[in-house]
This record gives structure tokens, C-alpha cells and sequence, in this order.
């Protein structure tokens, strides 16, 4: 994985093109900048680590929540993306001004 995130940061805007593309499905909760405490609860997302994102998405989307709420919502919306797709969404989202 280490050395598929360092291949993906170097890539730098073809990833955070991607990643852009890919955010738009996120930007209903977060905002379109990225700035948004979705439901009220997750931290700002906009101008976080890269290597974070990538932990705190892979988390979610590992997850198997049985519960309600944000935690069940992104691990049903992070169900499809690729180890690609969250790498390139962070790489996108970590260049995003806080």
C-alpha cells in the first residue's frame, strides 16, 4: 500500500483530478469546498493529511457498521471505491485550503 500511495502522490494532478471528480459524491455531507462538519458530527475534511484520509476511508469502508447514522452512510457510499478511488480522493481533498 505504501508504495501505491507514494506512485499515486507522485502522479500529483492526474490523482487529485481524479480525486476531484470523485469528491463530488462526497460533497453533498462535507460542502463543496470541503469545510462542511458533515451531519453536524466529522471533522473538516478540506486540507487534511493524505496519508490520514487514506486511514480514516479505508477504516469506514472495511467497516461493517450494523448501527445508523454518518458511520453507516460512509461505509455504504466508500462500498465501491477502489483502493485507487480513496487514494486520489485524498491526495485531491489534502490540497484543498483549510
Amino acid at each position: 500500500l505504501a508504495i501505491f500511495l507514494l506512485s499515486t502522490f507522485a502522479l500529483g494532478d492526474d490523482a487529485s483530478s481524479r480525486g476531484e471528480v470523485l469528491f463530488k459524491k462526497c460533497a453533498g455531507c462535507h460542502g463543496a469546498d470541503g469545510k462542511n462538519k458533515a451531519f453536524g458530527k466529522s471533522g473538516i475534511i478540506a486540507g487534511e493529511d493524505a496519508a490520514d484520509l487514506v486511514e480514516s476511508l479505508t477504516f469506514y469502508k472495511e467497516s461493517e457498521f450494523k448501527g445508523q447514522g454518518s458511520t453507516l452512510v460512509m461505509a455504504k457510499q466508500l462500498k465501491t471505491f477502489s483502493v485507487k478511488d480513496i487514494t486520489d480522493l485524498a491526495a485531491y481533498l489534502s490540497k484543498l485550503p483549510k
